[in-house]
Parts: structure tokens; sequence; C-alpha cells
């Protein structure tokens, strides 16, 4: 997909971290004293012989195995100082000192080949750590790519909304935010310059009904919409779900499950098409709604041993449902997914899966930043993992997108998206 939406301008997409630990690598920042690369390194590097000495002593009777460490660890050390003492003796520019080493952590990560294991800056991982709140300064929309304009979509405004109240519409494509003309490479930058101070202005840019307009819109306090529920034909509670980040989605989901008994719904759409997935803790809580008692997933460490989380049935959703799923579908909301079909509650609806069935944590470090690496699988109730697989549609359910339909996802109508049609048909048919 091209166009997945930024619901509410939040920019980092949910993972599905079990935890949160401090990892207190590093000793707060001191400015603006400056060490050399050489002088860093080798202090490292002394460190690191310290201590292997330290163990070397009290551990008499691994020296063999230790010596052999000392020397591998030596030989990396040293072979990082000497390439950085050659970059400053021989390098001809100016370089920025930081950047250097920031890129030197990422890389670290991106070597392992996870793409889910990675180094953040203080910056990222400040940014990450407010996304989480599910409170942001912001205006109330969620777009999409347009890839005829280059352009935001406007997809949804979110009501009492600063955006809604200047006027913005579902169905205007933002062309330009300040004096930044959105195009394919600019459309991120220009959706960060949507964040602001709370109080402030941001000039737009609109083009609505073929007319350029501007519009003016006070930042203010929003809090994050993940779900979004409505009644369709036939009684048929139709519930997209955004992600399953924490805070929020719950209670939303919980609130979205409640109005659709209360008008009558005697089944349901749940659309996971483009949710990233989120917090096992949230996925849980959301599935012991639906389930039956019995496993909701199985959580399996590096060493194979096993532990599983329980749905206590006091909530167990007796009514027929579809899921509708695409290959942007991952992480826990593939776990949403497969749960429902383990216990032969839902039909599933569209494309498979992305296939992604491990977890990560994430260490805050003392210099505000941090690190995220994988650690754990985990399984459906089925306990058949869908790592680098994913999870097909049922039979007769596949329902591909053209590359047009791709293109204009979000400005499908229900008549029009041909995923949610073959789920209606699929539930009235039942």
């Amino acid at each position: 997909m091209t166009n997945q939406p930024i619901q509410n301008e939040n920019l980092i997409p949910e993972q599905p971290e079990e935890d949160v630990r401090a990892a207190p690598l590093f000793g707060k920042r001191k400015e603006p004293r400056k060490v050399s690369l050489a002088g860093a390194v080798f202090f490292a590097l002394l460190l690191s012989v310290g201590t292997f000495l330290c163990a070397y002593v009290t551990m008499s009777a691994q020296t063999a195995a230790k010596l052999r460490e000392m020397d591998g660890t030596y030989a990396k050390y040293a072979k990082m100082e000497a390439l950085l003492k050659f970059i400053e003796e021989n390098y001809i520019r100016d370089y920025d000192d930081a950047l250097l080493w920031e890129n030197v952590y990422g890389a670290m990560f991106d070597s392992i080949g996870d793409p889910y294991s990675t180094y953040m800056t203080a910056e990222e991982y400040a940014q990450y750590a407010s996304d989480r709140t599910g409170n942001y300064v912001g205006i109330g929309i969620s777009v999409a790519y347009d890839q005829a304009t280059g352009g935001a979509f406007v997809h949804r405004v979110t009501t009492d909304s600063p955006a809604a109240k200047a006027g913005l519409q579902p169905g205007d494509v933002v062309t330009a935010v300040e004096d930044l003309v959105l195009t394919e490479e600019t459309y991120s930058q220009g959706l960060d310059l949507v964040r602001g101070e709370e109080g402030t202005s941001v000039k737009l840019t609109i083009l609505r009904d073929g007319e350029s307009l501007q519009v003016d819109v006070v930042r203010g306090k929003m809090k994050t919409e993940n779900v979004f529920y409505e009644k369709l034909e036939g009684n048929v509670a139709y519930i997209e779900i955004i992600s399953f980040s924490e805070v929020v989605t719950y209670d939303q989901f919980a609130s979205a499950l409640g109005k659709a008994k209360e008008d009558g719904c005697t089944s349901y759409v749940f659309d996971l098409r483009n949710n990233p997935g989120g917090s096992l803790d949230v996925i849980c809580k959301c599935l012991d709604l639906l389930l039956p008692e019995g496993d909701i997933v199985h959580i399996v460490s590096a060493d194979g041993k096993s532990e599983s989380k329980k749905s206590d049935g006091e909530h167990f959703l007796d009514a027929p449902m579809t899921v509708l799923c695409n290959g942007n579908t991952a992480s826990a909301a593939e776990l949403f997914t497969a749960d429902l079909r383990d216990y032969g509650l839902a039909t599933i609806v569209g494309e498979t899966t992305f296939g992604k069935g491990t977890m990560q944590f994430i260490s805050p470090l003392n210099d505000g930043s941090a690190v995220k690496i994988t650690y754990r699988y985990y399984n459906p109730a089925s306990n058949v993992s869908y790592e680098g697989i994913g999870i097909k549609p049922d039979e007769g359910c596949e329902v591909v997108l053209t590359e047009e339909e791709l293109n204009n996802f979000y400005k499908m109508t229900h008549e029009e998206d041909r995923q949610l049609q073959k789920a209606l048909e699929v539930l009235l048919g039942k």
C-alpha cells in the first residue's frame, strides 16, 4: 500500500512491546565538552579489558575461554579505534561527531538483520514516548497520501477538533503546509510541520471540488482516535480498528461494542486493514471481550519455553463475524484475526496478512535514547505461528484490490469497497 493513513498526525507506527525496561547503559551527556573519537573508543577498550581482567582473576577455571574472548574483543575495539583515528587524522572536511556516533549505534542494530530491532535517538524516542500516551498536539485529521496530487487526502476529521472548527472536511486534499508544497518527496516533512505547540496556528492550502483554499488552523490538544463504529444496513456493526495502541484502544473498542449492542446489531465486520499492531496487553484485553474461555496467545521465549494468556469467557460475543485484512495487517492485528479464526468465530476476508509473530521490548537509556529488540515469538490460540507466512483469507473470500483501488483506498465509498462488500455478503448469507 502506498497510501496508509497517518492517524491523527501520529507518524510513528505502533509495535507489539510487552514492556519498557530501564537500561542505564550510558550516563547523562555533559556539554559542551568534546571527547575525541579515538579517545572515547580507547576508554571503552580499557574498560572492556579491565572488566575482563577482573573476570579472569575470579574465574580461573575458564582461563582458556576467557583468553579467546579477550583476544576477539580486543581486536574488535582496536580496529574501531584505528578506523576512527584514521578519519580524525586524514579527513579533509568537518564532520558531525555526534551524528557519527548515532550512526554507529544505529548500524549495530541494523546489522543484526531484524527490521524490528532498532536504535532510537533521544529525539526519536521522545516522540515515540509522547505518541504512546494517546494525547498529542495537532489539528485532528486522518490523512493518506494522494497519488494524483502528491498531497494529503483527508480521510476523517475528528469531531470538535481544531480542523473541524476551521472548516476542514473529509475529501479535502492538503496540497501545502505553510509554504511547503506537498509532493511524494516532501509528504512526510509536510506532516511534521502540522505538529507544533498548543495555541499556535498552521496555514494549510487545501483543494476542494477543484478550488484551492487557504485555511489557518489553531493547534490544540487532541486524543488519538483508534476505533470507529458505524451501523450498516442489515444490522451489521462495522468496526474499524486503526491500531492496538496503549491507553485509548481498549476503551474505544469496548465502547464501540457497547454502541453496536444498543443499536441492535446482530453481526460484525472488524476492519483491520492497514492495522500495524500494538500492545500485547491491549490486544489480549480486546480479545477477551470476544472469545469464549480459553487461550488467547502463547508466548515462546528463545529457549523454547512457553507461557499462555487466557480469556475468561465472561464477555463471549456469540454472533456472526468477519475480519477484513490485507498485506499491511500485522502483528497484534494478526493475532486478533488468527484467534477469531481458530475459535471458528469469524470468516477472514481480503488478502494475506503481513506475517509478524515476534515481540519486542524497549529499553530507554540514560542519555534519552533507547533501543528496541526482538526477544520472543508469540502464537495464536492454535499455537501455529504465522511469522513470515501471514494469515490467508478463507476459501472463496480472497479479494485482491487493483492498483487503482489501492491508490484510492481511502476515497472509496462502502459500496465501492469490494472487500467490505464481500464481508457483508458472507454475513448476510449466514
